[in-house]
């Protein structure tokens, strides 16, 4: 999929099931990134000595905007929404190719096609935080329920949840509304000489664009 069309305001698509809907972009909102090792995970599961690992890719330490690409649709006569992506963007650069992201001991030649690599979530939420900041995401946990919640309850109308600790500690999260666990895939953008544009993680709620 080209995920630069995806987050575009207002384009239609089409959802898994061939149901018509519309992308919407969130505001985005900033998330430092003190050592640059990006990790994308639920954020009240796998803490602790299980904490999720950084992809083995990494940016320049810094800040970097997070904007969340959601998508409506008629659901039996009532407006639905659901999270079909998020980005996080290092450049305005154009991507010329996609490819998996990837953590230390994956390799995409052992996937067959369709395959991919993913971390899983168990009620729908999502984060994106520093690799040297996972380890006190429990910190965050009080928090983040409370503001997780209020952003569900919100369908999506309420800006991404961004908290910050000590030590300048600061995590991105927001809910997908897809409870039902769920293992989702991240895309690396590279532009033509190889940089590191962006990290698109995808929903897996679209099924193809309107390129019109």
């Amino acid at each position: 999929m080209n995920y630069d069309t995806l987050f575009s305001d207002r384009r239609s698509c089409l959802l898994i099931g061939q149901v018509p809907a519309t992308v919407h972009l969130s505001e985005p909102v900033r998330v430092g990134l003190p050592t640059g090792r990006l990790i994308i995970c639920d954020p009240f599961t796998g803490l602790g000595p299980f904490a999720p690992r950084p992809f083995t890719e990494g940016v320049a330490p810094g800040e970097y905007p997070v904007t969340l690409a959601f998508v409506s649709f008629d659901n039996n006569g009532e407006e639905g929404r659901v999270a079909a992506a998020a980005r996080l963007e290092v450049s305005d650069v154009p991507v010329v190719r996609w490819e998996l992201a990837l953590m230390d001991g994956q390799s995409a030649d052992d996937l067959e096609e369709d395959e991919f690599f993913g971390y899983e979530t168990g009620d729908g939420s999502v984060c994106f935080i520093d690799g040297s900041v996972v380890h006190r995401l429990d910190r965050f946990e009080d928090d983040l329920v409370v503001e997780v919640d209020g952003f569900a309850r919100a369908g999506f109308t309420r800006p991404l949840v961004k908290l910050a600790g000590e030590n300048g500690d600061e995590v991105v999260a927001f809910f997908t509304n897809r409870p039902a666990p769920e293992v989702y895939p991240t895309w690396i953008g590279r532009t033509a000489d190889g940089a590191i544009a962006c990290f698109v993680t995808d929903f897996q709620v679209v099924a193809s664009l309107d390129t019109e």
